[in-house]
């Protein structure tokens, strides 16, 4: 009979690092030699940060990306200046070589495994503040990272041959470069965009020819489609018809498209690996297409996100955008910038419980997992690291598995069970911010190649406490659904109760957790179903729920079912109340969507969520920072040109700070 063996190496990185190498092997995937390694310099006690500098870009397996090589050639130049300044990078390495790390490096995240061949040769970057580029310092730019990038569509031009996208990087699968730095796709700037406008090509056959070239036949890019959700977005945050006269015809443009893969594995693993790269490239870009002491606004917006994370500042993607925000105001002096990021569509996906332990009252749980699902599904289990004492977890498989069920102490950091496949994982780990993490992976119900299927069904969850002071706990299930346009890969896991489930007039059904009031012991919720990194706490970070007109008010919203919700009870310090405010993201009740262009130049589509509420806060900060002269801008003013008040007091756990006002189409 299969049993639960115990792991005690190969778990210094957390649970998903420690999962994604023992699938690997599984699956026989040894080419995957090298990960993604986000950095921190951390120079000792007699070692300063210049020489911490030189002795990473000196190290023999290092492997950068171009637009690494330049921040890095750009913030030495800093430090020798004399600045003192938090520095980061982001590197390829040999996965084998993750126990001879640098001494002066902290390891933030390690991403998922790839593929880089061999080549022991370095690239030399450029000090980017030393360049002198044309951005008007007085009209913002906005950029966008998301998938299927239309870069031919009218909308984002300035005349029938030239555009407005000063490049976009179309990112697929990383491989050496021939000067030993990491290729991840190609850039087209904005003299190859204009020829391809000027030869006067189909659009669609040029962005097939162009996808052909990048990616595997089947990874399906949404280009090649009538619909494309980034195309889509980015129209909602710059689009402009060049004839009408429009100012926003004037927004100079920068986007990354993500690769296909890192869309279509919804849990974020791919997807946080290529964002975090593709910020650093815009603002780069930005870098090195103003002068130094001239660079414009910029607003980004990222209609994307996943759940895995603590949920606050200290989640990885939320340290790091805050981390991204503050270098770029740094390196030029100042500058202002905008994050826009979409607060979540999971409200209705029963992903979240939370709840307070007692000796009386254990957390019990139903993680109910598809059957016919190629991905790997997770759910997170947290607990301060100062009430772990006591705790225990029990997991049992579903009736009928043959299975045996885990019944253990709350592991300590370091700590791990598997079972051989491998068909589930244990795996524990000690997080800033003083949060112990249980990391439960479960393998494919469908099974891949010789990896035996995980079972589908009801695997119970018991976290019980022999402590009498109360211990709160969270559960959160990772999204592992395939999103539309992409071939299914994953089905939804989800969480369910005994006692969890109301009547929901929304939905007509019996589908509403149950107040923890009316049902002590029943912990599933909508309260926390954000977006991971909604606890980034950077003013410069804004977060948008979605609304639909309220019937029968004109101009009102209400939130959209599925639009995230903060956090009322059991709260943590430092999670998300609500999103910063919230925009339109449906026409109606009836009438899902916002109209905006598709792929094609002169089609139109509707698309639904936060997604779509995101970007017409991006618009609406492109049109105050148009409207609004650089010395006569303030936090106040910002506050009210967006949602018609000054001054943000009261956040609403599902509108937030207030309404964005239409500002026009």
């Amino acid at each position: 009979m299969t049993q639960w063996k115990e792991v005690t190496s190969g778990l210094e990185h957390g649970g998903y690092v420690a999962w994604e190498a023992a699938v690997d092997a599984a699956l026989g995937h040894l080419g995957h030699d090298h990960v993604p390694l986000f950095v921190k310099l951390s120079p000792p006690t007699g070692m300063t940060l210049l020489q911490a500098i030189d002795q990473t870009l000196a190290l023999p397996g290092l492997r950068l990306s171009r637009h690494e090589h330049d921040l890095m050639a750009t913030e030495r130049a800093l430090v020798a200046a004399g600045g003192t300044q938090e520095i980061r990078l982001v590197v390829f390495w040999k996965r084998a070589d993750l126990g001879s790390l640098p001494g002066f490096w902290k390891v933030l995240q390690v991403g998922p495994a790839l593929s880089i061949a061999e080549d022991q040769a370095s690239a030399q970057g450029t000090d980017l503040v030393t360049l002198a580029g044309d951005l008007d310092r007085n009209v913002p730019l906005v950029a966008v990272i998301d998938d299927g990038i239309g870069y031919l569509n009218a909308r984002f031009r300035r005349s029938r041959d030239e555009t407005r996208i000063r490049a976009v990087w179309l990112q697929s699968t990383e491989r050496e470069g021939a000067a030993g730095g990491v290729l991840n796709g190609c850039v087209l700037g904005q003299a190859e965009i204009d020829k391809m406008l000027a030869d006067g090509g189909d659009e669609v056959a040029q962005y097939r020819a162009r996808n052909r070239s990048l990616f595997p036949m089947p990874d399906g890019v949404l280009t090649d489609r009538h619909v494309a959700h980034g195309t889509h977005v980015l129209d909602l945050a710059a689009g402009a018809a060049p004839w009408a006269g429009d100012e926003l015809s004037r927004l100079p443009i920068l986007a990354v498209q993500l690769p296909p893969a890192s869309i279509r594995e919804t849990s974020g693993r791919r997807m946080e690996t290529h964002l975090v790269q593709g910020l650093r490239w815009i603002l780069s870009e930005v870098l090195r297409q103003a002068d130094h002491s001239d660079v414009p606004p910029v607003i980004v917006n990222i209609s994307l996100g996943s759940l895995a994370g603590p949920g606050d500042r200290h989640a990885f993607l939320a340290d790091w955008l805050a981390y991204e925000v503050a270098r770029h105001a740094r390196v030029t002096g100042g500058g202002e910038i905008r994050l826009v990021v979409a607060y979540g569509n999971s409200r209705l996906g029963r992903l979240v419980a939370r709840g307070e332990l007692r000796q009386s009252q254990a957390m019990k749980l139903i993680w109910r997992v598809q059957p016919d699902d190629h991905s790997s599904s997770f759910l997170e289990l947290r607990a301060d690291q100062s009430q772990v004492a006591g705790l225990s977890l029990r997991l049992k498989p579903p009736e009928g598995s043959g299975l045996p069920g885990l019944d253990i102490p709350w592991p300590v950091a370091g700590k791990g069970w598997r079972l051989p496949g491998p068909i589930a994982a244990v795996t524990a780990s000690h997080e800033d911010g003083g949060q112990s993490h249980v990391h439960l992976a479960l393998g494919p119900t469908a099974g891949t190649g010789p990896m035996p299927a995980a079972p589908s069904g009801a695997w119970l969850i018991e976290v019980r406490t022999e402590m009498i002071e109360p211990v709160r706990v969270t559960a959160r299930v990772q999204r592992d659904d395939t999103p539309p346009g992409y071939p299914t890969l994953g089905r939804q896991s989800w969480l369910d109760h005994p006692l969890a489930w109301d009547w929901d007039p929304d939905q007509r059904g019996f589908l509403a957790p149950r107040l923890a009031q009316d049902a002590p012991g029943c912990p599933v919720t909508r309260e926390g179903s954000f977006v991971a990194f909604a606890g980034a706490d950077d003013p410069r970070i804004l977060f948008v729920g979605a609304g639909r007109p309220v019937t029968g008010r004109r101009g009102e919203l209400q939130a959209t079912a599925y639009s995230s919700e903060g956090v009322q009870h059991f709260a943590r310090p430092g999670e998300s109340r609500g999103p910063t405010l919230m925009a339109q993201g449906d026409g109606g009740v009836l009438l899902r969507g916002m109209r905006a262009t598709g792929v094609p130049s002169g089609s139109v589509v509707r698309m639904s969520g936060t997604s779509v509420a995101a970007p017409q806060v991006t618009r609406a900060l492109a049109r105050y920072f148009l409207t609004v002269p650089e010395g006569a801008r303030t936090p106040e003013k910002e506050r009210q040109f967006l949602t018609g008040t000054p001054n943000w007091t009261t956040i609403d756990p599902r509108e937030g700070y207030g309404t964005l006002i239409a500002t026009g189409s």
